[in-house]
């Protein structure tokens, strides 16, 4: 019988298609590298919620806190380590740690998950085994935790998007890492080759589905440059998706950024 471990590790190699005109991992591969390995050691414990080729549940991340001290540059290989941290209601808690070739850690994240019945998208209470429960390792990688973003006074409109074929994960709805791009896409260019983004959060709060209209908006430094004299490299984003049709905000996100 293979040993469960309460710690799982995964491998990446930066790939082209994982890097931007900065020539080094974008935040989105960032955002795919952490999940595909939460998915990896989450089947490794038995509660991918998986049954053969069908899901019986769905694991659904509600929000995420990604800081990254230095990201990895294209061919560059990394580590994604994970565990499980335990449960907060109805929420279960993963954290992870990012390495480089060394083993040095260039970027560590914490999470929120909830369990979905795939039918009526209601969370669920999570049915585990006490042995598994048992490798549960309380240790927080980062004194924060992924909180509520808070948006209020004006915000402008920044674009629309449109959920489109290549966009629909296999539960039916835009894949989350997808709103990761779309806010991406909001920011200049030159204000990505100046600066990087060295802390985000992210709420996900509603599914978008095929077809649906994104208006996307933002607050704070969207069309300046975070690195302009005075501000010392530092400089806030806020974002949030609304869905056009009937005015749900589907996702909410707080950038900090550091010049390069």
């Amino acid at each position: 019988m293979e040993e469960k471990k309460s710690i799982w590790t995964d491998s990446y190699q930066m790939s082209w298609y994982d890097t931007d005109i900065t020539k080094t991992a974008n935040l989105a591969a960032i955002c795919n590298y952490l999940q595909e390995t939460a998915w990896h050691h989450a089947d490794h414990l038995d509660f991918g919620l998986r049954k053969g080729n069908e899901f019986q549940y769905i694991w659904a991340i509600v929000r995420l806190l990604v800081k990254i001290e230095k990201y990895p540059g294209w061919t560059d290989n990394i580590s994604v380590k994970t565990w499980h941290r335990g449960t907060e209601g109805l929420f279960a808690m993963r954290d992870f740690e990012i390495l480089d070739a060394l083993g040095k850690r260039i970027g560590c994240a914490t999470s929120q998950w909830l369990i979905l019945d795939p039918l009526t998208r209601r969370p669920q209470q999570a049915v585990v085994d006490r042995e598994i429960l048992k490798l549960t390792r309380h240790e927080p990688v980062m004194q924060e935790q992924p909180e509520k973003v808070q948006i209020s006074g004006p915000v402008d409109f920044l674009s629309s998007e449109k959920a489109r074929f290549a966009e629909i994960d296999m539960y039916g709805h835009v894949n989350n890492t997808r709103y990761v791009e779309w806010i991406l896409n909001t920011i200049r260019p030159e204000i990505h080759k100046q600066n990087f983004i060295s802390s985000f959060t992210i709420e996900f709060l509603h599914e978008t589905k095929l077809g649906d209209e994104v208006d996307i908006f933002g607050q704070g430094l969207i069309n300046e440059n975070p690195g302009m004299p005075g501000n010392q490299g530092l400089g806030i984003t806020l974002v949030k998706g609304v869905r056009h049709e009937d005015d749900q905000v589907v996702f909410r996100a707080k950038l900090n950024w550091k010049e390069r």
